[in-house]
């Protein structure tokens, strides 16, 4: 799709990613609702366990909320971050809202829209840009529009997608989220509908959730319904995978603005674990395939409310190091049977192996971080990793955010961070970039007209000899100069 170009204002931007139930309360005390437990914030280990009946259904909430977000947004502001990322805020009956039952209500644990419009008031009046999380791919099982389906109402029963003996296609076999019918044209003008309610009460981007799998024709009704309420909105689509094919190089950005970089989060984590180059290399050969203003607007992330955290994959235990078995983060295989998923052990596993060495993770976090930051186009910092907080996968790495616990080593070094990514968000934000790794050392070159800005970094536990002519230092780690960089150490300059 040739979209008129409106997105510079994303370009250069630091983005901070909230999981909205585990943030902040900044509301009143929670009221009990029938099947919800609440948890207390200081209890940060998960209820991983099954329900008395053997089924996981994540109905525990620590009760973060809107008015949260909104009391912290100078503290977030002045961590550099200018563009806030919600995951989902709709009314269900989990904490993670992504069984979503209507998307034009906000679950009353999170707020109400008059919540939702003044963040989005008060975060544009510092600057701030805010992006929310919709799911379309699916609803919940206790959706009333589901519901009206399974009883038979024709309107709504062709929402949802049925197999030949008439019974609900669930995705990816979870039997609490049928399977919506994106063809259908009642069912994208609600989708216009939730969108439009978001637009209109201050919100600036949409990531889609499982955008890789939504059929051409949605997204295009969509993404059309939004550019003619505002052409600045941004698109942003979940895509664990390359965003090129071979035979069709734009495939799955063609139908949106820009793609969650999931293969480089993989590819810098890899680098800085295991000194993996040649996937580096790979990697970013693959990405510079993308449309060039694709590549100013590419969330880069580390991790997220679907991997482990950074720390935890950086140093923890059962990481994938070989590529071709797939990500790093893809560890489940020894819980994988004929016989489906061992969700338990995996667990009760994960629960086991919560603790890793800080200490020695936080150095790593901060060569990969920095990677992040100088790299072309958005990093997207997952809200709490910045203060240390690690886990496995779901549910341990979305653990509450630790107010009284903040890890103030790092909350220190992301902060140097923005500073870093925000006086020199010119050549940041527009300049060419050339990388030369190695299995120890990385350089990252980033070019605007005249001037040059570049990184250095040692992914090793040795000093490594260097020379750097003529720099101008505007950033070091572990007090790396112009001549030597100490163990996990690096320096960012402008040549003179």
């Amino acid at each position: 799709m040739n979209h008129t170009y409106n997105l510079q204002h994303f370009e250069g931007r630091t983005g901070y990613h909230i999981f909205v139930d585990r943030f902040l309360r900044g509301g009143d005390e929670l009221s009990p609702i029938k099947g919800r437990i609440i948890k207390q914030w200081e209890d940060s280990i998960p209820n991983w366990w099954p329900d008395e009946d053997g089924v996981f259904r994540n109905e525990y909430f620590y009760g973060g909320d809107l008015k949260g977000i909104i009391k912290s947004l100078d503290d977030i502001k002045s961590m550099g971050f200018n563009l806030i990322y919600l995951s989902p805020i709709s009314h269900t009956h989990t904490y993670h809202h992504y069984d979503v039952e209507n998307q034009l209500e906000i679950d009353p644990y999170v707020g109400n829209w008059n919540d939702f419009k003044m963040l989005c008031q008060e975060a544009h009046s510092k600057d701030i840009l805010i992006c929310v999380d919709l799911v379309f791919n699916h609803m919940g099982i206790r959706s009333e529009f589901f519901q009206k389906a399974l009883a038979g109402n024709e309107q709504y029963k062709k929402w949802f997608e049925w197999n030949h003996q008439g019974n609900p296609v669930y995705w990816y076999g979870f039997r609490d989220m049928p399977q919506c019918n994106k063809l259908d044209k009642d069912y994208q003008e609600y989708a216009c509908d939730v969108i439009e309610k978001y637009i209109s009460m201050g919100a600036d981007g949409i990531r889609l959730d499982l955008g890789e799998i939504l059929p051409k024709e949605f997204m295009m009704t969509i993404l059309k319904k939004a550019k003619t309420i505002n052409p600045s909105v941004i698109f942003i689509n979940e895509r664990w995978e390359f965003a090129t094919s071979s035979t069709q190089p734009y495939l799955y950005i063609d139908m949106a603005d820009t793609v969650m970089n999931y293969p480089r989060a993989d590819a810098i984590i890899r680098w800085v674990r295991y000194g993996n180059s040649s996937h580096f290399q790979y990697t970013e050969g693959r990405i510079s395939k993308y449309p060039y203003h694709v590549q100013n607007l590419l969330w880069n992330l580390l991790d997220s409310h679907d991997t482990p955290r950074a720390l935890t994959m950086l140093v923890g235990d059962k990481m994938n190091e070989n590529p071709y078995n797939g990500r790093v983060w893809d560890i489940e295989s020894p819980w994988r049977s004929n016989y489906g998923f061992d969700t338990y052990h995996f667990r009760e596993w994960e629960y086991e192996h919560d603790k890793i060495n800080v200490t020695y993770a936080q150095e790593k976090l901060k060569l990969a971080s920095l990677i992040q930051y100088i790299i072309r186009g958005i990093p997207m910092v997952f809200s709490g990793t910045e203060v240390g907080v690690c886990g496995y996968k779901d549910p341990f790495n979305r653990k509450p955010y630790p107010w009284k616990q903040r890890n103030e080593e790092l909350k220190k070094h992301y902060t140097q961070l923005g500073i870093l990514r925000n006086s020199n968000q010119d050549i940041l934000k527009n300049g060419e970039m050339f990388i030369e790794v190695q299995s120890d050392i990385m350089s990252i070159h980033r070019n605007l007209e005249y001037k040059r800005l570049t990184a250095i970094l040692n992914r090793t536990c040795q000093s490594k000899k260097i020379s750097v002519p003529a720099a101008k230092i505007v950033f070091s780690l572990n007090e790396s100069s112009e001549k030597e960089l100490n163990p996990f150490g690096a320096i960012v300059y402008y040549e003179k």
